[in-house]
């Protein structure tokens, strides 16, 4: 079990980090001017004080650690019920980014008043986020998979 969750974590920040690229590069693309993670990263800190917020010039940090943090929780648990999951490991993961993207973005990140809703974000900033998703969810189930194979993997 111990492999299990050090493999989808691995994963999970493996996935993150694919999904970030054109979170990036959309937002140097103007099609939005701050990326979710940073946002949400930003109202947690403002409501903390315990932690820097977008002032602070550790903030970059913060969120994008607190970013890879999330992504190697969701990756854990990917590995954790892979097993239990039907279909193909693309069909598995690309289910599984989108289901993430649901329950953040539907439900708890709104819930928590972190983040607006998607119906009350822009357009373009929600599509960056599902096709992100997506990414994050393909790239899981990739490295999960690959790292399944290494020798003296446990499934």
């Amino acid at each position: 079990m111990r492999s299990q969750i050090l493999r989808g974590a691995v994963a999970g920040i493996a996935g993150t980090v694919a999904m970030t690229i054109p979170i990036l590069v959309c937002q140097r693309l103007h099609l939005f001017h701050t990326p979710p993670p940073e946002e949400i990263s930003d109202n947690v800190a403002r409501r903390t004080w315990l932690l820097p917020d977008r002032s602070h010039r550790s903030f970059p940090i913060f969120w994008i650690a607190a970013h890879l943090a999330y992504g190697a929780t969701c990756g854990t648990l990917f590995s954790l019920s892979r097993r239990w999951t039907p279909g193909s490991d693309r069909e598995a993961g690309l289910l599984f980014g989108l289901a993430v993207w649901a329950v953040s973005y539907l439900g708890v990140v709104p819930a928590l008043r972190l983040y607006p809703r998607p119906d009350d974000d822009s357009r373009p900033r929600q599509l960056v986020m599902i096709v992100a998703h997506g990414l994050f969810g393909l790239t899981v189930a990739a490295t999960h998979t690959r790292f399944s194979k290494l020798p003296g993997a446990t499934r």
